[in-house]
């Protein structure tokens, strides 16, 4: 190596095997990297060597780059300059060495779309003691190559982007430093999650539209509410230990969960106060009379409100009037009652229908 002209170091990163710590938002990738320079202090003339044209020597033996990751995950660990490898050493004093890394880095992580969660991990790789006068970095082509990855059952790896960029300190103004960048993405398989969760989610919400469909004064309604918000807090206990706990934003799901609950809440204790508000003797205030009034002279309100004893009462009375007999005495407190109950039930139902499709629209990932 001279320090009177540039060396030029030409790198290619070979991925091969990807570990994803998602609780530490450390990326451990193990690749190989052909790192290829001149070293003018190793040639010869291969007519007085036999013809010999090339040689492979211990990397400990010649000069090689200090090639650094600037970025690193992990301090304790060094990751400065090469591990113990055979390069191979031509005539010509062009040396290439393929040594096998370890890299690890920190990463961008963003949870918020989990189980479709995808991150962003980064490694700068430069020289460690020398300016780019010295030692200067080139990609091969375009810097790396993909073909010999095995492929990871919990992630799928991508190179998104190899690039050089020049940096200048103010320490030393007239020295470049130059750095290869290579941005990686990190996408989780979701098969399993999606089965496990996504579905559970979707089960769950139409559990609670079920609640709020049967009548109120079904033991069944109570007892499908009270399964409903048992089976919420579970999934959202599992979750809460699934999840990672380092990002900044939270889930959606979890986000789901939470609001979904709170609607499962909402059903079970609507239920209870329906069921006391039916089984009211006392008359029912002006506004609740008028507003049942209001309701039931509609077709539409009629249909959804009367049930089928209401309706046969309806027609007997329809009957006695026809034939000059007096009429069957109702009993408009508990109708009163029984109607408004009623009246609640559909608009409750109507209500979280419109607020879970604002909850989806809201918090599902596009993908």
């Amino acid at each position: 190596m001279s320090h009177k002209e540039v060396n030029n170091v030409t790198i290619k990163l070979i991925p091969k095997i990807l570990e994803f710590d998602e609780m530490e938002s450390k990326m451990i990738l193990h690749s190989w990297m052909t790192l290829i320079w001149t070293d003018s202090h190793l040639t010869w003339t291969p007519s007085e060597f036999d013809g010999i044209n090339y040689i492979h020597v211990k990397s400990d033996t010649i000069w090689v780059p200090d090639l650094s990751v600037y970025n690193s995950g992990d301090m304790a660990a060094d990751q400065n300059g090469i591990p113990l490898t055979t390069c191979l050493v031509f005539s010509s004093g062009s040396v290439s060495c393929v040594p096998s890394l370890k890299h690890i880095t920190k990463c961008a992580t963003d949870y918020s779309k989990w189980p479709y969660d995808t991150h962003l991990c980064r490694i700068n790789f430069g020289s460690w003691s020398h300016s780019g006068e010295e030692v200067d970095f080139h990609l091969d082509q375009k810097g790396f190559q993909i073909a010999g990855y095995t492929n990871n059952t919990a992630w799928d790896f991508k190179v998104m982007n190899a690039y050089k960029v020049l940096k200048k300190y103010k320490c030393c103004p007239n020295d470049t430093y130059p750095m290869i960048v290579y941005e990686f993405s990190i996408t989780r398989h979701h098969g399993i999650m999606h089965t496990t969760y996504v579905t559970p989610a979707i089960a769950l919400m139409l559990l609670t539209l079920t609640v709020l469909w049967l009548d109120s004064k079904s033991t069944e309604r109570m007892a499908v509410a009270s399964v409903n918000l048992i089976c919420h807090m579970l999934c959202i206990f599992d979750l809460h230990w699934q999840l990672p706990h380092n990002g900044t934003n939270p889930p959606n799901i979890l986000l789901y969960y939470r609001d979904s609950l709170a609607l499962a809440v909402f059903a079970l204790i609507l239920t209870a106060l329906l069921r006391k508000v039916q089984n009211m003797n006392i008359e029912a205030p002006y506004w609740i009379s008028s507003a049942t009034t209001f309701v039931l002279n509609n077709r539409a309100g009629r249909f959804l409100i009367l049930t089928d004893e209401d309706t046969n009462r309806i027609l007997n009375n329809e009957a006695d009037d026809n034939a000059d007999l007096p009429k069957t005495e109702a009993k408009p407190k508990e109708s009163s009652w029984r109607h408004f109950a009623a009246i609640i039930e559909w608009l409750s139902f109507f209500a979280v229908v419109l607020t879970y499709i604002v909850i989806l629209f809201t918090l599902v990932p596009s993908t």
